[in-house]
């Protein structure tokens, strides 16, 4: 099995050999996929590995094996932004799938995203899965296969590698699979941290990922704190919420007991200014 690294959990830090695990314990399993045709077959094994340590039903495994097979062959078309050293290993911006809980609407999900460091996509066509797809076409019926088995949980943003020398700047692709109450894990009726504490675990995880000049300001007696990622985008941690405004002007929100997704939503924010900037000829901050 390939390794995994555990990223974005609370506690600590710490290589794992097993993506369940990471998952179980409220991390992000990030795997690196082969760069060749076997990174289907991997992603297959990642899923399937994670899938039943959070007791999915033999049917939604079924079917998220599938999807994250899918998903792990779009990627070999969009491997453009990979850097090698001088070996010819890849440093970074290899493919990644990536693995983690969350929760919508008062139940739990796994979700399953595959990251490539080319944030726009073929043809800069964005994915349409109400357009058909021809039938003596050669590509774009994976997005399609995953529309279908996903009852529309999916989508795709701007987003930071997790692994890699450095965490360059790319996109992912997700798809959700929702877990039955009867298998859902106790870690979102834990004791959450508070505010301060909530902050400090986001900044850590937003450094990871590259994003740097945060500018963090607590309240520890007015239970707050407010951390200023860059211009246009302040993230709010007070009453057990994490919340900032999108580049729509939409209000979002997460738990405290979903940072882990709190943390990926603020990064694909963060890329969608930064991205904007660029495409005006601005500075960024």
């Amino acid at each position: 099995m390939l390794g995994s690294l555990a990223a974005d959990t609370p506690q600590v830090v710490a290589a794992v050999s097993a993506p369940a695990v990471t998952v179980s314990a409220g991390g992000c399993s990030a795997s690196p996929l082969p760069l060749d045709a076997t990174c289907a077959a991997a992603a297959r094994r990642l899923f399937r590995a994670t899938a039943a340590g959070v007791g999915l039903p033999d049917e939604s495994v079924y079917d998220g094996v599938i999807m994250a097979s899918e998903l792990a062959a779009n990627s070999m078309h969009a491997q453009t932004g990979i850097q090698f050293d001088v070996r010819g290993c890849a440093v970074a911006g290899a493919p990644e799938m990536w693995l983690y809980l969350r929760r919508v609407g008062g139940e739990q999900e796994l979700v399953c995203k595959v990251f490539d460091a080319l944030p726009r996509w073929k043809d800069d066509t964005r994915p349409d899965p109400a357009v058909a797809v021809p039938v003596d076409a050669v590509s774009g019926r994976g997005l399609h296969v995953i529309e279908g088995l996903s009852h529309g949980r999916w989508g795709h943003h701007l987003t930071r590698a997790r692994l890699g020398g450095w965490k360059v700047p790319g996109k992912a692709v997700w798809f959700a699979v929702p877990v039955p109450a009867s298998s859902a894990l106790d870690r979102f009726r834990r004791p959450q941290p508070g505010s301060v504490e909530a902050a400090g675990i986001l900044e850590r995880m937003l450094s990871e990922r590259g994003i740097g000049h945060i500018v963090r300001a607590d309240a520890p007696v007015s239970g707050m704190s407010v951390l200023s990622i860059r211009r246009g985008l302040t993230v709010w941690c007070r009453s057990r919420v994490v919340s900032w405004t999108g580049r729509s002007g939409h209000r979002e929100w997460r738990a405290f007991s979903d940072l882990v997704d709190a943390a990926e939503q603020i990064i694909g924010a963060h890329e969608e200014l930064a991205s904007a900037d660029t495409a005006a000829g601005g500075q960024g901050r």
